[in-house]
């Protein structure tokens, strides 16, 4: 009965929209349930599912919790499917412990504050386009901790990195080419300034990007900043639930896909990032 229930609310979350269900049974959703949730929102999210999949299956097999019904805590205090820090008081506690979806969600917010940070800290990798998958490499290596067993060069074929490829085409049949490790400092973490060819065997993701008249909502964020370009300055802000008619892009601009939007009621239009959004059918 508890499973059935489970179910039902994953159903209700997957057709109706739902993004803070939380499920009170502490059972284990399915393998195919929990992959669901996460390609939903890793599309929300604007990152590539089969990123998103491959790290929740290396951090935790895709279990939320363990077999006598606690959740899944680390030694280190990290939590649930995403294994996100326990620690970090921008979550909440108990919902990371016994949501699934506000656990997923979480690792995806996480991941995109990592993708940030190798855009800004550490070696480009070609244009950084988020939709080549060879280029969430060192964001990767940042989810796990930026630590030098990391380090191809230091932890040969070992790396948390190594780890998540291997799941990839394992569980997922998706090829992801390695960074040469000649590009990587001899030991330590990389630090920013260094140019990294894109591998000539790269292979793209599954982003979802908009087109101008496209309709979308914000959803899985408080907000969004409306600037005055990509990248630019903050102009205003847009609560989440508004919808937006998308008026130009996407533009690629310091690791993330911008559109131009015009806010429906108000009619502000600006730049927007294009993380934390939801098509609505026009139809």
């Amino acid at each position: 009965m508890k499973k059935k229930s489970a179910s039902i609310l994953l159903f209700c979350v997957l057709v109706f929209g739902f993004t803070s269900v939380a499920i009170s049974a502490n059972e284990n959703l399915s393998r195919k349930e929990v992959e669901a949730l996460v390609e939903e929102i890793a599309t929300k999210r604007g990152i590539p599912s089969v990123i998103l999949k491959s790290i929740a299956s290396v951090e935790s097999s895709l279990a939320q919790f363990n077999r006598d019904g606690k959740p899944k805590v680390s030694r280190g205090g990290n939590i649930g499917i995403m294994q996100v820090s326990g620690r970090n008081k921008k979550y909440d506690l108990a919902k990371l412990k016994n949501d699934p979806l506000y656990n997923i969600e979480s690792g995806a917010d996480h991941l995109l504050e990592k993708w940030k940070w190798a855009n800004e800290k550490m070696p480009q990798i070609g244009n950084m386009d988020p939709n080549i998958l060879e280029h969430w490499y060192f964001a990767l290596w940042a989810y796990n901790g930026l630590l030098e067993r990391n380090n191809p060069n230091v932890n040969y074929n070992k790396t948390y990195q190594d780890k998540i490829y291997q799941v990839a085409l394992k569980e997922y049949g998706q090829k992801i080419t390695p960074i040469d490790r000649k590009y990587i400092s001899k030991k330590g973490v990389p630090k920013k300034g260094k140019k990294i060819p894109t591998p000539k065997v790269h292979h793209k993701g599954d982003i979802l990007t908009y087109s101008p008249g496209d309709k979308v909502v914000v959803d899985g964020n408080n907000l969004l900043l409306l600037l005055n370009k990509p990248a630019g300055k903050e102009i205003g802000r847009i609560k989440k639930g508004t919808s937006m008619t998308i008026l130009e892009g996407p533009v690629l601009n310091s690791g993330f896909y911008f559109y131009k939007v015009q806010v429906d009621g108000n009619k502000d239009t600006g730049w927007i990032y294009g993380n934390w959004l939801s098509k609505i059918d026009n139809t």
